[in-house]
């Protein structure tokens, strides 16, 4: 049996909107934020308007996204592509309830 790699909708979606993200809000600013060594607010509080921060894993009984571990592995690798070190401030605000186990 082949294993089928494809996206399905949704995580298509998510995909595309992240990577719109990252061309629009973090690439451009990424030299900035690293040369001054600031923390992104800005661009951490538009992607998280946008369902792109950690909430996006966490299940919907906790007030999460609820999405799989496939489509959260799509969201940080289209964030890493825009900016690592912007990906990590976006995506690290879910280290702690994570390792609390929800």
């Amino acid at each position: 049996m082949p294993l089928d790699f494809s996206l399905t909708p949704e995580q298509e979606g998510v995909r595309r909107l992240a990577h719109q993200f990252a061309v629009k809000e973090m690439r451009p600013r990424a030299a900035h934020y690293g040369e001054h060594e600031e923390t992104p607010w800005e661009v951490m509080h538009k992607a998280h308007e946008l369902g792109l921060d950690d909430d996006a894993a966490f299940p919907g009984e906790y007030g999460g996204g609820g999405v799989d571990f496939i489509t959260e592995l799509i969201l940080t690798e289209e964030l890493s592509w825009g900016d690592a070190g912007i990906a990590v401030s976006i995506q690290g605000t879910g280290l702690c309830p994570r390792s609390s186990g929800w």
